[in-house]
């Protein structure tokens, strides 16, 4: 990856020089870096950690490999708790499945997240956010809690909400229960999205952060009315949305049908998890 970014920075520099773009240097700046891949590959041989050819990985390779990811891991955890380092740190948003098909998601989407790690879930959020205020989108988080923990938790991901909030590109917007729970499920709706993007311009990006509306039966059924009510008319609404669902949080007995239904009403599924059992896929 420190290869292909090299790469990577020395096109984009001749580019935005002010000069004549030369294939030359450009071929000059890739021979460079693949000098310095070859010599990694040779330290890396030397050391037995790999077999030039084939090129492959050894047994004592797979161990360092291992070993430099507990450690990896082990540092982050150490620097996140004590140092006050950010939570998504870009190596990690780049190795985990979920965030390379954010990468590829298109405009005005209607995707669900559902996850079983709340770290993971954090991270796929901050980057949906985030990629949408790279794109100039005007970014909406609804929620049922206090904003300033919502602001929080964005900003220790990297965002900065305060610059994005000043540039009306985000906003917090709590929402009442019963602002969902009482009245037409359509007409609440309209309600929430037209009160939420005041003052706001197109295209927008909806992030709802779903807390059962009521921890019952009942309340599943009030949810999925107003998944299928989205989806059902989503073209018309003219916005992208990411709906986030805790499977902690839905009733055991109709979890199965819950998750089916929402498969059903969203484009894109993703399943924030430990990197080995995320997954995000088109349904």
């Amino acid at each position: 990856m420190e290869i292909y970014n090299d790469i990577l920075k020395g096109i984009e520099q001749e580019l935005r020089s002010s000069g004549e773009v030369k294939p030359t240097r450009v071929q000059q700046r890739c021979n460079l870096a693949y000098d310095k891949f070859s010599r990694y590959l040779g330290e890396m041989a030397a050391k037995e950690l790999i077999l030039r050819e084939p090129i492959s990985i050894t047994a004592k390779g797979l161990d360092f490999l291992q070993d430099h990811r507990r450690i990896s891991r082990f540092v982050h955890e150490i620097g996140m708790k004590y140092l006050d380092y950010k939570e998504s740190r870009l190596s990690e948003r780049e190795d985990y499945g979920p965030i390379k098909f954010l990468d590829n998601l298109p405009p005005k989407s209607h995707s669900v997240l559902l996850c079983d790690d709340k770290k993971y879930a954090e991270l796929v959020t901050s980057y949906y956010i985030s990629k949408g205020l790279e794109r100039g989108e005007s970014c909406v988080y609804l929620t049922f809690e206090d904003p300033t923990k919502i602001e929080r938790r964005l900003s220790k991901s990297g965002i900065d909400v305060e610059s994005s909030k000043q540039r009306n590109l985000l906003r917090v917007h709590t929402i009442k229960r019963s602002d969902v729970s009482e009245g037409n499920p359509y007409d609440n709706l309209k309600k929430v999205i037209r009160g939420s993007t005041i003052g706001l311009r197109p295209p927008y990006r909806f992030y709802r952060n779903f807390e059962p509306i009521e921890k019952s039966v009942k309340g599943m059924k009030l949810e999925l009315s107003y998944e299928q009510l989205l989806h059902d008319n989503f073209k018309s609404l003219d916005l992208s949305l990411m709906c986030r669902h805790d499977l902690s949080e839905i009733e055991k007995s109709g979890r199965t049908d819950f998750v089916e239904t929402l498969l059903k009403n969203h484009h894109q599924v993703i399943y924030a998890s430990e990197p080995e059992k995320a997954i995000a896929f088109d349904p």
